[in-house]
């Protein structure tokens, strides 16, 4: 019997048991290895992922910068050009304010030139303030006839801006409805100090449509000029195209000229998205971003 366990037993040359404790050891340092190239090639993968992520970011919004704001306004003028030509039937997407007048100027002299036709284009403009009549000086729609409207080509029926007149409620639901049917193919932006974007505030949801909006202190204050410098002439109300509403435009451009929107610039182009900083949801965007600006816009970039 013991002949029989012996032959069992794994022996050396010299009948004794041999110690298998080093064979233990190999296969636990093969396993220990094993697990240590696993986890380097998780963590390869992992940063992998945060590269290609961070490389989205930053690669789908394009910084364009001017020396002035007239060079800022044909560069954004360069880019409409292109759609137009390449789409006679684009949807555009518009904004008012002081930033935009350069860049419709431009587009005015090309299109006198015969360069570029607005016949069968379509616009839908941002925002327009609640109480103030169609034909008032300073309502947008009066903003966007003098400014663009009556120097170009375009159908007055294709141009479509958010009513201020009448039932706020009726009006929202109704802009929100022409645009649910209406793929905007470029969006033209620009930006508040405080980095509103449209109308909408600091801490307006992203996921929110057109709405109506209590303006915010420091954009009454900014919009006064308009008004005669006078802060009680300033609306107080708006409707706007929300967040949503502008994320859903196939391509964006941002302006922005002035030191005094040079924060504004820093925090789009950074890689924090803030609710209180509305225009960095513009880092959500799934298309192209290019964000136009001077050198003192960029100057804390």
């Amino acid at each position: 019997m013991k002949e029989n366990e012996n032959e069992l037993l794994d022996l050396d040359e010299e009948g004794n048991i041999k110690d298998k404790t080093p064979e233990k050891n190999n296969k636990n340092k093969d396993n220990h290895f094993k697990i240590i190239v696993t986890i380097i090639i998780i963590l390869i993968i992992i940063c992998a992922i945060i590269l290609i992520f961070k490389f989205y970011k930053t690669n789908h919004i394009e910084l364009i910068i001017s020396n002035d704001y007239d060079e800022m306004s044909k560069k954004a003028a360069d880019i409409i050009t292109e759609l137009l030509k390449n789409n006679p039937n684009a949807i555009l997407g518009l904004a008012t304010g002081s930033t935009p007048i350069g860049t419709y100027n431009e587009l005015i002299n090309r299109y006198n030139k015969k360069e570029i036709s607005f016949e069968n284009v379509t616009t839908f403009n941002l925002d327009e303030y609640i109480g103030l009549e169609q034909l008032h000086p300073q309502s947008y729609y009066k903003y966007m006839y003098e400014h663009l409207f009556k120097h170009i080509n375009i159908n007055l029926d294709n141009t479509h801006i958010p009513k201020g007149e009448g039932n706020p409620e009726e009006n929202v639901k109704e802009y929100e409805s022409l645009l649910k049917n209406n793929k905007i193919n470029l969006q033209i932006l620009g930006v508040g100090r405080n980095g509103h974007i449209g109308f909408n505030e600091p801490g307006t949801n992203f996921d929110i449509g057109v709405h109506d909006v209590i303006l915010h202190n420091k954009t009454v204050k900014d919009n006064a000029r308009f008004f005669e410098n006078d802060i009680n002439k300033v609306p107080k109300k708006a409707i706007t195209m929300g967040i949503k509403n502008i994320l859903d435009a196939e391509t964006i451009i941002l302006m922005a000229n002035g030191t005094d929107k040079a924060e504004a610039i820093k925090n789009v182009m950074g890689n924090r998205v803030d609710v209180n900083i509305p225009v960095t949801a513009l880092q959500m965007h799934k298309g192209k971003v290019y964000v136009i600006v001077d050198k003192k816009a960029a100057s804390k970039l």
